[in-house]
């Protein structure tokens, strides 16, 4: 679950604040009529499909529901996705229940996290596709690594209906787990054991999640507050969210970039505010977060599928390059097995690759070519790619007698340096104070980097 490198992302700040800007005159608790086919006439529509299981007692009958304290202006997204798709499409999200305010995912909760990544689903970088498809061929990624990561998946679909049929209803299923392995969560309490958001609170020992070294316990250390019982912990950074934001780096980095936001939020102390803060509804905005950002030497999943990436030269004579989908789930889970022949086939990337064919159709939206689908036959991984990736002590001068430096490295790190070869200019217009920053902690907290007056003078020498 979102295995990456961790890398300390020093992000843009807020752009302009407008009013809230609302799309629909349905009441925000009451599901609209299920549409007939608004996308492929073959995908057909969520009312064919049967109810999902349920799990708990439900939503409560009423709630404040999901707000955006800094009033974001609307994304274009808006206006051609609308609350009618998403309830054909997530039917059966949280837990069953469907749709809905007073639970983690509804469409106003999608559209609130939209905003604060207005790219997404409304940008067209590339002439591979036009402006239409590229729109929505990213939502379809993006729901695509939903699917896999927390829908139902039920393969008792294929055995009680047609293929095309079984299909249309089982990648209908994303958005339904809040928490990994749920609905019944092993990580969680027999007692509360996720049919609820606040279950997520405290965890076993095996929901901790913790990774530990001396760089990481400095920028993103894991929280030791005990639960309510013996053995369980409330520093639990198991997944969380529509992608499953896992561990304490992950949850470090998203914390700060919503600082960036001018949101101010503990996720390290109290990591379940993922699934329970609703102002702003963090549960989607978290896995929007970790699909629209890059983490050298790894680019951004939006930017791999609108083709505004640099696959190098050997995967680009491979045809790994452009607009393509298949090294999206390399980025999520470290997954390139390719597509099983058989249907819904096992999980990882071959489930990824058949639910981005599957919401391509619905968007009636080319997938493109089979090949670049996976990213089996891609020649050349990420971490094997030449490029500057992470800011480090400047090893070159801590031995003279002047102010310590961090300088670009080829070796991975805490924090990011974004090569202008390989990303987009929004991220590296942020290198010049990743750089401050990390000069900040060579000098708070030298011993990390192995470093220390004696043998690094440039300790003796305070910055200017």
């Amino acid at each position: 679950r979102m295995k990456l490198f961790p890398c300390l992302l020093v992000l843009l700040t807020a752009g302009a604040v407008q009013g809230f800007r609302g799309r629909s005159g349905l009441p925000e608790d009451v599901a609209p009529p299920m549409p007939e086919a608004p996308g492929s006439s073959v995908t057909g529509s969520a009312a064919s499909c049967p109810n999902a299981a349920k799990f708990g007692g439900g939503p409560p009958a009423s709630c404040t529901g999901p707000s955006d304290p800094n009033k974001k202006p609307a994304s274009a997204l808006e206006k051609w996705f609308t609350r009618e798709m998403f309830y054909d499409l997530f039917p059966f999200a949280n837990i069953g229940w469907g749709p809905n305010k007073c639970f983690p995912y509804s469409y106003e909760a999608f559209v609130i996290a939209a905003r604060y990544f207005p790219d997404f689903g409304t940008v067209s970088p590339n002439k591979i596709y036009t402006a239409d498809q590229n729109k929505k061929r990213d939502l379809a990624a993006f729901f695509a690594h939903a699917v896999q990561e927390t829908g139902e998946n039920n393969a008792d679909l294929y055995a009680k209906f047609s293929g095309q049929q079984a299909a249309n209803c089982f990648y209908r299923g994303g958005f339904y787990n809040w928490f990994e392995g749920g609905p019944v969560s092993s990580f969680l309490d027999k007692s509360s054991p996720g049919y609820q958001p606040v279950d997520g609170n405290q965890c076993n020992r095996g929901g901790r999640y913790c990774a530990e070294s001396a760089e990481l316990n400095y920028f993103y250390g894991c929280s030791n507050a005990t639960g309510s019982k013996p053995d369980t912990y409330k520093g639990c950074y198991f997944g969380r969210g529509a992608i499953q934001i896992s561990y304490n780096y992950n949850y470090g980095m998203f914390q700060n970039w919503l600082k960036s936001q001018g949101i101010v939020v503990d996720l390290l102390a109290n990591p379940n505010l993922v699934m329970t803060k609703m102002d702003p509804p963090l549960a989607i905005m978290a896995s929007l977060w970790f699909y629209m950002t890059p983490q050298p030497p790894k680019p951004a999943m939006h930017d791999i599928v609108m083709g505004s990436w640099n696959s190098g030269s050997a995967n680009t004579a491979a045809g790994y390059s452009g607009p393509i989908f298949g090294p999206t789930s390399l980025i999520i889970n470290n997954e390139c097995n390719g597509e099983d022949a058989s249907n819904p086939g096992g999980p990882g990337e071959s489930r990824r690759i058949k639910a981005f064919k599957w919401f391509c159709q619905y968007f009636s939206v080319p997938a493109g070519a089979d090949n670049t689908l996976t990213c089996k036959t891609m020649p050349v991984k990420f971490d094997m790619l030449r490029q500057n990736q992470s800011y480090q002590p400047d090893w070159s001068s801590t031995w003279k007698e002047q102010p310590c430096a961090c300088a670009p490295a080829e070796y991975g790190g805490m924090i990011s340096y974004f090569d202008p070869n390989f990303y987009p200019a929004q991220f590296v217009q942020l290198n010049a104070a990743n750089k401050v920053a990390c000069e900040d902690s060579v000098y708070d907290n030298p011993k990390m980097y192995s470093l220390d007056p004696k043998t690094s003078p440039c300790l003796n020498h305070p910055r200017k």
